[in-house]
């Protein structure tokens, strides 16, 4: 082939400057990373067909084992209007620990929220999406980070379940309480 080239074949010297061009593009590419958040973005805008809609039917419901709302509080603090709220599930091997928060004010809810494994705690959970749907309607999603840990700010409404979908190992699924709205 490079005999060729040496004898200045037009064509095939375009052909060979087109491919080396693509070969310095890919090779230059390679080592850029786009950022998780641009990914989910792109990923969120040009799904074709949403695959949460699946999640309500595949998802196994975790157990409720904690919930600060249901525990007195300490006398001083009763008169409080109460704005965070501590909730715990179980779905084996999977602890899901998560932290609501209402701001009043803004009309908005913060949900902050880990996931354990409890058979393999220092084992990363891999891929997790975490979704949030108020029937078939999608409130937010995000990724979960390498420890397992999420966050999502929303507006109130009843009937919001989450879900977080442990990619490769199985759908879990929570109905969180009613909010204030």
């Amino acid at each position: 082939m490079q005999n060729h080239l040496s004898r200045h074949c037009d064509e095939c010297l375009r052909s060979d400057e087109l491919w080396r061009l693509v070969l310095n593009l890919a090779t230059t590419e390679a080592g850029y990373k786009l950022p998780d958040r641009a990914v989910m973005d792109v990923k969120n805008a040009y799904g074709s067909a949403r695959p949460e809609r699946w999640l309500p039917q595949m998802a196994e419901f975790g157990r409720l084992l904690f919930d600060s709302f249901r525990q007195p509080d300490v006398a001083m603090v009763r008169a409080a209007m109460q704005s965070s709220r501590q909730l715990l599930h179980e779905v084996e091997p999977f602890i899901i620990d998560l932290r609501l928060e209402s701001d009043p004010l803004r009309k908005r809810t913060s949900l902050t929220g880990q996931i354990l494994n409890s058979e393999h705690p220092d084992q990363s959970t891999g891929e997790v999406d975490v979704v949030l749907l108020s029937g078939e309607n999608l409130v937010k999603r995000t990724v979960a980070n390498a420890q397992g840990e999420f966050e999502l700010d929303f507006r109130p409404e009843d009937g919001l379940q989450l879900f977080i979908n442990i990619r490769g190992q199985r759908a879990i699924g929570i109905v969180l309480p009613e909010l204030e709205t």
